[in-house]
This record gives C-alpha cells, structure tokens and sequence, in this order.
C-alpha cells in the first residue's frame, strides 16, 4: 500500500515492526518510515511525536491496517492471547485515531480503517480476531456520524481472502495437545481448508490498496467499502436473507471448513 500511496504523489509515514525486512526503498524523499509497534504506547507516542515535529500543520489521511489472525477455540487461548489480539487489531487503532485527530481535524482528514469479511460475519476458530473486528466495526460507524461536523471523513474496509501472509503469520494456541479431541479434530479440519485456498491461485492484494489510495484522494468516502466476491456474498447472506434462514448456511459453511480433509 505504500508504494501506491506514493505513486500518487503522497508523501507516507509508514510504520513496521521489522525494519531489517520491510522492504521499503528508503531512497524515496517522501517516505519517512518510523520502527515502533503501534499495539504499545511507546510506539504511537513515537508516531505522534513525529507528526508534532513535521507535520505539524496537519495530516491529510490516517490508515489503520495493523492486524494478525489468532486462530483456535476459545477454550484453548490465554488471557495473554486474548488480550494481545485486541491490543493489536483494536486498541491500537482506537488510540492512535484519538492521539492524532488533533491533526486531522486542521486539514478535515480522512480515517481509513481496515476491517474484514469477519467484521460482519463470525467464523469458527475466528472468534477472538472476528470480535475484534466487530468492534473496529463499532468503532468506525460512530466516528463517521461523530466526526462529521468536524469535517473528518471516516470509512471501513471490509476486504474478503486475498493472498497476502495473513495465514501464514496466524498465531494458534500454545498447547493444542491439551484441547478436547474434538477440538484438536476441527483445528485440523480448519488448517487443510486453508492450505487448499493458499494452494489456489489467490487474488492480488493490490486490488485492496488501490481503492484505499482512491477513496483517499476523494473528497468523500462511504462508511463502508466491501472488496471481494467473498464478501459481497456473505453480506447479502447476512444482511438480506432472513436471519433464521441465513444462519442455517453460514452453520453448514462453518460446518464444512472444520470438517476439512
């Protein structure tokens, strides 16, 4: 997403937590890159105390797509798990928005935030990562009605399964060997449907960055933005059908993914 935001003349502030493999061209005049991690204070409040020195005048669009999966049943997760999934893909979000709205309400800015297919729709062994994206959900939709006076744009991302490193980089629980076997036979099930998507060709994630660079350069944004067949189609199962009868497919769907062989 970097690069395209910079194709379009923007000057970037990015953020990574592995500065060695970011793969960043730090040759660029208008990249500033910071290493921090914005699910712990000392990292926004490096972000922020950039902002304040450089771009005090204003910032013009902030992007919140830090995130990882934590996969498993719930049964099965730390306290330390639990939490660690919010920090990152909700408090974070929550807290750097708030620290920087200083300067997005001086230029009346824009707030992107990346969302999921699972922001709408709960999965088996996705509860905690789904719950998290619900309440980025909540989050956004008040911040559209409660920052508009303000001038401030806000919307939500809500991709479906592109191929990015998602999976891969999916955190499971510390000891499996400890579950029910009933749960260690669904966690199974749960890994061969994701290999044999990841064994497919998969949709380039480029798709994704390119509408966030457009609804960036706009000068209006929809609350919502849904990107991918995927998604489209479970919104119509859970926003059009009649709750009793989409429920039923979503089980079976559920149903199939962790009984995967």
């Amino acid at each position: 997403m970097v690069d395209q935001f910079l194709s379009a003349g923007w000057h970037v502030l990015a953020t990574t937590r592995h500065a060695e493999a970011d793969g960043f061209d730090r040759s660029n005049v208008r990249l500033q890159i910071l290493s921090c991690n914005v699910a712990e204070s000392a990292g926004r409040e490096t972000i922020v105390q950039y902002v304040a020195e450089h771009w005090s005048e204003g910032v013009d669009c902030l992007i919140n797509n830090a995130g990882y999966g934590q996969a498993g049943p719930l049964e099965a997760l730390t306290e330390e798990q639990i939490r660690q999934q919010f920090e990152v893909n909700f408090f974070a979000p929550v807290l750097l928005t708030r620290d920087l709205l200083l300067y997005l309400r001086k230029v009346q800015g824009k707030i992107i935030n990346i969302s999921s297919v699972l922001g709408f729709v709960g999965m088996p062994m996705q509860s905690m990562y789904a719950a998290s994206k619900f309440a980025l959900e909540g989050l956004t939709e008040s911040l559209y009605y409660e920052l508009s006076a303000h001038g401030i744009k806000v919307c939500l991302i809500e991709p479906g399964g592109f191929r990015t490193q998602f999976a891969d980089n999916m955190v499971w629980p510390s000891d499996e060997k400890q579950t029910s076997p009933l749960y260690q036979q669904q966690m199974s099930g749960y890994r061969n449907c994701l290999e044999r998507v990841r064994a497919k060709p998969g949709k380039n994630p480029d798709e994704v960055a390119r509408i966030v660079v457009s609804l960036a350069n706009r000068n209006s944004m929809p609350l919502r933005v849904r990107i991918g067949d995927d998604t489209r189609v479970l919104y119509y199962l859970r926003r059009t059908l009649p709750q009793q009868v989409a429920d039923r497919v979503l089980r079976r769907i559920s149903g199939k993914i962790l009984e995967s062989k």
